[in-house]
């Protein structure tokens, strides 16, 4: 009995050194957290290997240094990817061991989340435009807010971030002022 008390807890340390804590702005973690499956043992996100981030995260991640240790504090935790790569079966990066996020790391991995989350309600107003606009911009954020359990930016503050997109995407002609001549 004791044997297996030993076991159930080493499994879990294990479990804990293979998930990694990073801090990246509120919305994006809440979008992070809506968006991927969550591992009920752990409490990290487990990101899909068909994922953009799961490849980011997989080539960020280093072996912690002797003076660095891995993040304790943080709003989001990450389960990492672990790839089976070799011919042997051992992977090459085993989360076990790489498992530190360096702040530059963590950087990447907020912006390729942002690009997600920019991807997808700037694809969902594109589409209520292409439709002939059945909802007012305003009432398709709000969805996408309600969706995405997001609590944390504002729905003026998506739009306004949509009209800017839209703005690069397709800039306004100013038409040229000509003064006319009188004869």
């Amino acid at each position: 009995m004791e044997r297996k008390n030993e076991k159930n807890m080493h499994q879990k340390k294990n479990a804990a050194r293979k998930v990694t804590i990073i801090t990246i702005e509120e919305y994006l973690a809440e979008f992070a957290r809506s968006k991927f499956p969550v591992d009920v043992s752990t409490g990290g996100l487990r990101i899909p290997a068909t994922s953009d981030l799961y490849h980011c995260i997989w080539s960020l991640m280093s072996r912690p240094r002797g003076d660095r240790k891995p993040s304790s504090d943080g709003n989001l935790i990450i389960s990492l990817p672990c790839r089976r790569s070799r011919q042997d079966g051992q992977t090459w990066k085993d989360p076990y061991y790489y498992n530190y996020l360096s702040m530059r790391a963590v950087r990447e991995i907020e912006q390729c989340i942002r690009r997600m989350f920019n991807f997808e309600l700037h694809r969902v107003l594109l589409e209520n435009e292409e439709f002939g606009h059945p909802k007012r911009n305003k009432e398709v954020v709000l969805d996408f807010i309600r969706y995405y359990n997001l609590t944390a930016i504002s729905d003026d503050a998506l739009l306004k971030n949509y009209y800017r997109y839209r703005m690069r995407l397709c800039p306004k002609r100013i038409r040229k002022y000509e003064k006319k001549k009188v004869i």
